[in-house]
């Protein structure tokens, strides 16, 4: 199935040479090489219209806890996320799954709905690491089967026929919950894929911790649709995306391993806490 995808490349407006000299660009993408930086222009969502019930953040032991990142419902009990957001960074193990849980639509001191997991599934593949290496982006996308259907409304992910519609001057919005506004949901609200890069594309838009797993988000004819995970910082201007061609094969009946998910033990405290 992937190598079917795959012929069907995005962004055809982006000649193959452009694409070429992009790749041989990224060589060094994790770099610290300088790169100027315009103003970037953020935008606080404090709306609890559709989408943005649905998004929300993904917290590792409890909301009191600093380890966080960003995770979409996209069918009712499906929450993506970058799959690094689910592993230990020290240890390199995934965090036990009582230790998980998915606040959707974090407003301050309030949230759309407070889900449980009931496993987690990454990309096959998938290694953690402590730093990222550029070959091995795309496959940093993970999934949270929850343990009941959530009512909020999925954000969908995008279809190939609606990715059609994608050129090389398509805006798209990056959504997450980064550290320097934890109880409000961000947005970089128009920026572009400037390339691609071993299988993973290369954007404009800015980034910072806890924006990690956040989807980018494009209007299409049919609402907004979730073209691409937030996956990693590059500097102050670029990250790495995973595209959402790259995540075929984990959306395809996904379940948990075993008759039934193991009993998970009472979670630790929600957002009745001071910020």
């Amino acid at each position: 199935m992937r190598q079917t995808l795959r012929k069907n490349r995005l962004f055809t407006g982006i000649g193959r040479s452009v694409l070429r000299t992009m790749g041989l660009a990224l060589v060094a993408l994790f770099s610290h090489q300088h790169v100027s930086a315009a103003p970037i222009e953020l935008k606080v969502i404090d709306s609890v219209d559709p989408p943005w019930p649905s998004i929300g953040r993904v917290n590792v032991a409890g909301f009191r806890s600093t380890a966080m990142c960003t995770g979409t419902l996209i069918a009712p009990d499906i929450v993506l996320t970058a799959a690094h957001c689910l592993y230990n960074k020290t240890t390199r193990k995934p965090f036990p799954i009582e230790d998980l849980l998915f606040m959707a639509g974090v407003r301050r001191d309030e949230y759309s709905a407070r889900l449980e997991p009931a496993c987690t599934i990454t990309a096959a593949g998938y290694e953690p690491r402590q730093k990222p290496r550029l070959r091995e982006v795309h496959k940093d996308v993970g999934i949270i089967l929850l343990k009941e259907p959530s009512t909020l409304p999925p954000v969908p992910v995008l279809s190939l026929d609606e990715a059609t519609v994608l050129t090389k001057d398509t805006q798209f919005q990056s959504a997450g919950y980064r550290r320097s506004r934890r109880f409000l949901p961000t947005v970089v609200p128009a920026c572009r894929v400037m390339g691609t890069a071993e299988d993973s594309w290369v954007t404009d838009c800015a980034s910072e911790a806890g924006a990690s797993g956040g989807p980018l988000l494009v209007e299409t004819p049919n609402g907004l649709r979730v073209a691409g995970i937030m996956s990693a910082k590059i500097d102050a201007v670029r990250s790495a995306i995973v595209p959402f061609l790259e995540w075929q094969d984990l959306l395809a009946n996904p379940s948990c391993s075993g008759d039934s998910a193991p009993a998970t033990p009472p979670l630790r405290s929600s957002l009745d806490t001071d910020n």
